[in-house]
């Protein structure tokens, strides 16, 4: 950096921009050197500067998420690191709080952040319910659930960090492409009974399986999410503030869970389990009603809906079982999650269809699902602050000078990876010769057009050196002296004539 202060003739970043950087600086997402070799860049195709393209380049660069970038040209400057990580954008809302994507900043591993609001903070009950959530998952070990790695506090907010599932929910991938075929529905329930199986084993109820809490991965594995409203244990005493409180959702909840959510067993997971199947297959709900009072009602006074009534090309066999598993009573459901288990195998063996059939090429939501109020929000957030374990490295904000460039810019654009996070590669390089006016770029046609040329020079020189050397070979051969060879005399004989002859070798 020079001694140019920012008050120099001619910036070339305007005020508006330079702003810009500083709440990137600010927030500890770029360093000043990186966003020079972008301005570089940038210079490459104009001189003129907003927020908008600073951000777009940044972006490009793989320096900041869209996430990122829209946040700080919202005016933000914090909401950006939790403890050890960095945030890289929202992935959606749980039952207990936002949940981001964070990747560390020394390990540089992806994973997911619980975060409880800070409106929660205030309250004990949800504080412990919090805490209660981090030990059931904690216990829990099965490729069919989402593990939690550490429960940490950072700046007075307190999160769960997990493993991050690179995928799509169950919920938005109907929504996006449709009802699934009856095998790939199956797959999807057998993978996540097998997960309930492991938790039931264990004495943990999730008492909120929906299709939005069963996560997708690419590569076709499902797992169970969100267990924010488990209890652990069979015998867990009532807590008196929310025995009358409903857990779960209203459109998968189990009968006798809308009554007393905290006696239910395993088999109020395995009612919304065939709540979640029934959507699988016919994209609604089993029961409709304007308000939750009437959708709970339906669940307990209503009879039993049959896939068939919405597909018809359901077979017979998995029409039952989905009934069986919606029973009012829990007795007349399966008995256990390892039961319901060997029935759905049973049943998906009558049926049809391999293990992780269709479930891999259900394409990733990516960010693209993301529930835009929710996307807002976080947004306007900057109750997260950058103040956590990472060590911030902020340059003098004051003393923005662009004037001295590097000689080897980034593209002005690249690509974006599916984290919103791009390759760097180099471009041509800027000048500034004898520190007075800048050398104006070549133009890209330009570079390009002087490479051809050079191509083709080389290409012809080595054609002429092929001819000439061809040309000397042929007349070398030509002009060489034939060489001389010595006959000898192999016998005499005399001829009828009375001639004699000489028989050469």
């Amino acid at each position: 950096m020079t001694g140019n202060s920012t008050t120099t003739s001619s910036p070339i970043l305007d005020e508006a921009s330079r702003s810009f950087v500083r709440r990137a600086l600010s927030a500890g997402l770029v360093q000043l050197d990186d966003v020079k070799k972008v301005v570089a860049s940038l210079l490459a195709e104009s001189d003129a500067f907003t927020p908008e393209r600073l951000a777009k380049g940044l972006k490009g660069a793989d320096l900041l998420t869209p996430w990122q970038a829209q946040k700080l040209l919202a005016g933000k400057s914090k909401g950006f690191y939790l403890g050890s990580y960095r945030l890289l954008r929202p992935l959606g809302k749980g039952g207990m709080g936002v949940v981001y994507l964070g990747e560390h900043h020394v390990m540089k591993r992806l994973m997911a952040l619980k975060i409880l609001p800070s409106d929660a903070l205030r309250d004990a009950r949800r504080i412990e319910q919090f805490k209660e959530e981090a030990r059931a998952s904690a216990q829990l070990d099965h490729p069919n659930i989402v593990r939690a790695v550490d429960f940490a506090e950072a700046s007075g907010t307190l999160y769960i960090v997990m493993e991050f599932v690179d995928g799509i929910d169950l919920h938005c991938a109907v929504q996006r492409d449709g009802v699934m075929s009856v095998p790939i529905a199956l797959d999807a329930m057998i993978q996540s009974t097998q997960g309930l199986v492991h938790a039931h084993e264990r004495g943990i109820i999730h008492r909120d399986i929906k299709p939005s809490n069963l996560l997708l991965r690419t590569d076709g594995v499902v797992k169970v999410s969100d267990l924010g409203l488990a209890r652990i244990g069979w015998t867990a005493a009532d807590d008196p503030s929310s025995k009358n409180r409903l857990m779960g959702t209203a459109d998968f909840v189990a009968p006798e869970q809308a009554i007393n959510s905290k006696t239910v067993d395993a088999r109020a997971d395995i009612y919304s389990l065939g709540c979640t199947l029934f959507f699988l297959l016919t994209g609604k709900s089993p029961f409709s009603g304007a308000t939750t009072a009437q959708r709970l009602a339906k669940h307990q006074t209503e009879p039993t809906p049959d896939v068939r009534k919405y597909r018809a090309d359901c077979p017979a066999a998995v029409a039952e079982l989905t009934m069986r598993m919606m029973a009012k009573r829990p007795e007349d459901r399966p008995n256990s999650a390892a039961e319901l288990l060997t029935r759905l195998k049973r049943v998906a063996a009558l049926v049809g269809g391999k293990p992780n059939t269709g479930l891999s090429e259900i394409a990733s939501a990516r960010d693209t699902m993301i529930d835009a109020t929710v996307y807002q929000a976080t947004i306007d957030d900057s109750s997260l602050s950058s103040d956590g374990e990472v060590p911030l490295i902020v340059a003098e904000v004051d003393e923005l000078d662009f004037d001295s460039l590097p000689a080897t810019p980034l593209p002005a654009a690249i690509p974006q990876s599916p984290l919103g996070r791009g390759p760097l590669t180099n471009a041509a390089p800027l000048s500034k010769p004898g520190g007075s006016k800048r050398k104006a770029p070549a133009k890209p046609s330009d570079i390009a057009a002087g490479h051809q040329q050079l191509l083709l020079g080389i290409g012809l020189s080595l054609a002429a050196c092929a001819l000439i050397a061809a040309l000397g070979t042929a007349v070398y051969t030509l002009m060489r002296p034939m060489q001389e060879t010595q006959q000898k005399i192999k016998a005499l004989e005399q001829g009828k004539d009375g001639q004699n002859y000489i028989i050469l070798k």
